[in-house]
């Protein structure tokens, strides 16, 4: 941003306020979303199943760094590549190393790379970079930003989606959803099925397992971390926690928060494919990925400990304080700072980035706190985000 940051802001959210074919795909979208949250009222399980979390996630933060040191150890001797990387740069560099240039490259859902902007820096070492999450893919092709952790595409209205199909991939057929989303599945089929390395992210990294726990619904992000040779998991220190069990624990619980239902597929991965059906000798690539790199990245986390930031670090990514916000359900994703958007996004702003980068966001805040309400893990959004907003808040 150039000038007064805030200004600029303000510009990008007069810009969406004018956009009425957006504002009515994020008021659909917004309606479907307040439709699958009823879905937990008064369900006993999913309270008890937060309150479970919730400890789990404390517990992981006061004894986070011997836990990295011990899935590192555990991933390790259950065959992936592990790299703890301080930094951005040290997280790019990480994975720039591993997949070179002139590859096919495939991407899962990830907000840490979002983050790190892994996908523009793999492009710029030459390689032909695709999103097979189909929000993240309709984003990509349209040089939008993301409105939603989960749901990134939801102020695309299916009438620009078509625009965008007729544009990017010459699509011809009818407007209806299902047959748009057919044709994106057709073209991101093509790619995952050819590339070389597949990257995926992580819900949940269990410590004493030495496995990542990853929940979806698309089916995208089992391809993509088994089809391709080497899988790449790219994910950030504060998804660790002690055991597999509280993994499964963590993932379900933002599974439910999304949607209001369990996920469709639940991925484990604690190292490349592998057979004991000769003899019992392990033997390994079998049917899936042949490496298994994991990259856990830092990039601020480690600094917030110990702050009024360090219960940020429980957030779970599931986006219910974010479709509670007025704001962000209004301006979209105009109050963003590219990965992290709305109230919760000013505090992983200024986690990844700094208080400085995170001010002029908090600016746009209400501090109406209805966020705090929707949270599973308690996180006093509005508080800290009022509290950057007043030079308070420091990382």
């Amino acid at each position: 941003m150039s000038g007064d940051p805030f200004l600029e802001l303000k510009r990008e959210a007069y810009r969406w306020l004018s956009d009425e074919r957006a504002r009515a795909g994020m008021e659909r979208a917004s309606a479907s979303f307040e439709a699958s949250r009823r879905l937990l009222e008064g369900n006993a399980y999913v309270e008890e199943l937060a309150r479970e979390v919730r400890e789990v996630k404390r517990r992981a933060l006061r004894e986070l760094e011997s836990l990295v040191a011990r899935a590192r150890e555990s991933l390790e001797r259950n065959g992936a590549h592990v790299v703890v990387a301080r930094t951005r740069d040290d997280a790019l560099r990480a994975v720039g190393d591993i997949v070179g240039s002139g590859k096919l490259v495939v991407k899962s859902k990830s907000i840490v790379t979002e983050e790190l902007g892994l996908r523009e820096y793999l492009r710029g070492l030459g390689n032909e970079v695709w999103e097979t999450d189909l929000g993240e893919f309709l984003l990509q092709i349209s040089g939008n930003r993301p409105s939603h952790f989960v749901a990134v595409s939801m102020h695309l209205p299916r009438e620009e989606v078509l625009d965008l199909l007729r544009e990017k991939l010459n699509y011809r057929g009818p407007g209806d959803v299902p047959s748009m989303v057919g044709a994106v599945r057709e073209f991101l089929r093509d790619r995952i099925m050819r590339a070389d390395v597949g990257i995926t992210g992580a819900n949940a990294v269990a410590a004493e397992d030495g496995a990542v726990v990853q929940v979806e619904n698309e089916g995208n992000a089992r391809l993509t971390g088994t089809v391709p040779p080497v899988n790449v998991v790219v994910t950030g220190i504060d998804k660790v926690v002690p055991t597999l069990v509280d993994a499964f624990r963590v993932a379900l619980l933002e599974s439910y928060y999304v949607g209001g239902t369990p996920p469709t597929y639940v991925n484990v991965t604690s190292g490349p494919s592998g057979t004991r059906d000769v003899e019992h000798v392990l033997v390994r690539p079998a049917q899936g990925a042949k490496e298994m790199h994991v990259v856990l990245v830092d990039n601020g986390r480690s600094a917030a400990l110990g702050t009024p930031l360090e219960e940020v670090l429980a957030c779970i990514r599931c986006g219910s304080c974010q479709l509670a916000c007025p704001v962000l359900t209004t301006v979209g994703p105009a109050w963003s700072s590219g990965a992290y958007m709305g109230g919760i996004g000013v505090l992983w702003t200024a986690i990844t980035m700094g208080a400085g980068a995170a001010r002029p966001l908090a600016d746009m805040c209400a501090e109406c706190r209805v966020c705090e309400e929707y949270c599973p893990m308690g996180i006093r959004v509005g508080l800290l985000a009022g509290e950057i907003k007043r030079g308070a808040g420091q990382t």
